[in-house]
């Protein structure tokens, strides 16, 4: 049995939507926090840099990075068909998007959310807070021009982990409103995976109702 180590709002959700469409057995552990911070021996024993969550494998293995278990997962599950077929052009533009989600939207978002952490200068943080702003609207903008004449989904006819990774990252937005008005093309795939069996739930579960 997979293990996901889970909170409200993190990349635990996109985890846990990749292992409920696999059809994996696998229990969620919601991680304690105080004051929005890590307080869990027990988490901090398998992740010492305290970032939820995390992914206890069958064997026993621990995986960190929300990324890095997606793409386990559906390396785990090949018949869910969760990526493109391995060795092919669409699975080598998966990699390039979802490593682009990571570093250009959820880092930016990140640096944002928690100025503070990203400067040992106090009078440093509103200028981290600006700057992150606009790198997010970059990443933001890369995507919506990249997805090209309005596909299904994120890489085209097929769903996969990458869209619920990208609604996601949506819902953590300072103003998910208006970056899903300029934003057509992905406000259409958001719009597919809160529609797809179970995810009201799932959204629900993780407190990102800012789709609806």
């Amino acid at each position: 049995m997979y293990k996901l180590y889970w909170s409200r709002r993190t990349g635990a959700f996109a985890v846990d939507v990749a292992l409920t469409e696999s059809g994996a057995v696998f229990e969620r552990i919601e991680v304690k926090r105080s004051n929005g911070r890590v307080d869990d021996p027990e988490f901090e024993r398998l992740n010492p840099m305290k970032q939820i969550p995390a992914l206890v494998l069958p064997s026993g293995a621990v995986i960190t990075e929300s990324a890095a278990m997606v793409m386990t997962v559906a390396d785990s599950f090949p018949e869910a068909r969760l990526l493109p077929e391995t060795g092919t052009d669409l699975r080598a533009q998966a990699y390039r998007w979802l490593l682009h989600m990571v570093v250009n939207i959820y880092e930016p978002d990140l640096r944002y959310s928690y100025a503070d952490r990203y400067t040992a200068d106090s009078a440093g943080v509103a200028g981290v807070k600006t700057a992150a702003a606009g790198r997010w609207g970059w990443g933001f903008r890369a995507v919506e021009e990249g997805l090209g004449a309005g596909p299904s989904w994120y890489l085209g006819r097929d769903f996969s982990v990458l869209d619920p990774y990208l609604a996601m990252v949506v819902c953590w937005h300072y103003d998910t409103p208006a970056l899903l008005a300029r934003s057509p093309k992905i406000a259409a795939i958001c719009k597919r995976v809160l529609a797809r069996p179970g995810m009201p739930q799932l959204f629900q579960r993780y407190g990102m109702g800012d789709l609806d």
